[in-house]
This record gives C-alpha cells, sequence and structure tokens, in this order.
C-alpha cells in the first residue's frame, strides 16, 4: 500500500459523528508511519511525546507486574485518547495505533478502530520489521563499542 493510498484508507475512520477527529499509526520508536486527522483537531494529540509516553507506560506496567498491556484511554478536558500495541507476531515489532476523540467522543467507536484496522496494521507491521532489519544490516559496532553506520552508494 502507498502512503497516500493508507491515508486515503484512514481517513474513512474519521467521523464527526462519532467525534473522531484523528487516526495515526507509528513505529516501535514513536516514529509516525501514517496519519489523518480533521482540521481542528488539538494538536496536542499528534505531539510525539503521546506515543512515547504510551510506551513507556506500557513498559513500566509490564515491569510493575500488571501483565501485557494492550490498549489504554485517557480522557482529557477537550479530547480523549485510546491507544493500541499491535504485535501481529513475535518475529515482527510492535506498532502503536492512537485514535484521537473529542471530549464527547463514543468511546466504544473510538475503541472498536482497531479491530476495524488489524489488517492495514499487520501491512504497517512488515513494512517497519523490513525497514529495522535493513537499517540494523548497516549498522555495525567496532572492536572499541562504538556505533557506526554503513553508507551504501547506490550509484551503479
Amino acid at each position: 500500500m502507498r502512503r497516500g493510498t493508507i491515508n486515503e484508507y484512514l481517513r474513512c475512520y474519521l467521523s464527526p459523528v462519532d467525534g473522531i477527529v484523528g487516526i495515526y499509526v507509528s513505529d516501535k520508536d514513536g516514529a509516525r508511519m501514517a496519519g489523518v486527522s480533521i482540521e481542528d483537531a488539538p494538536e496536542q494529540a499528534f505531539m510525539p511525546f503521546v506515543v512515547t509516553s504510551f510506551i513507556s507506560s506500557v513498559q513500566q506496567l509490564s515491569k510493575l507486574g500488571f501483565g501485557e498491556v494492550e490498549h489504554m484511554t485517557t480522557k482529557y478536558q477537550d479530547m480523549t485518547i485510546c491507544q493500541f500495541m499491535h504485535i501481529p507476531n513475535e518475529s515482527t515489532p510492535p506498532i502503536y495505533l492512537t485514535a484521537v476523540g473529542t471530549n464527547t467522543c463514543d468511546l466504544g467507536a473510538l475503541i472498536s478502530l482497531e479491530v476495524s484496522l488489524r489488517p492495514l496494521l499487520g501491512v504497517l507491521a512488515s513494512k517497519a520489521a523490513e525497514r529495522f532489519e535493513q537499517e540494523a544490516l548497516l549498522t555495525r559496532t567496532d572492536a572499541g563499542g562504538h556505533i557506526y553506520r554503513i553508507l551504501r552508494n547506490d550509484t551503479n
């Protein structure tokens, strides 16, 4: 799937009736892979720290013995954020779905987005795994423990 096609697909799930104002998918580092929002969606919901805070929370809850956390809902004065961790299989790193709603959104509609988007999340998880694998092949550690990148020359 092309990025434009993915964003068009995600846009179909934005709903003024249910109060869903934004959806985005991030990789294991919190980097956004795809996303859409309506024009007046709360800006702070789309800041990079939103996903990285969720990733940290999931890790801390696991360390504290609360088990595997697959989703979290956070309600603010002007918005509701539902975040989901998606791991299609053990060979791919997790990716994260963030759904943003108004403060009066239909919480059931917001939570049910993850089920509807699972096929897309599987495709994006595979793409992320391929990218991380390629990056790992280009990263080396020398005898002193210093990490460096191998730059390719694709002028052939």
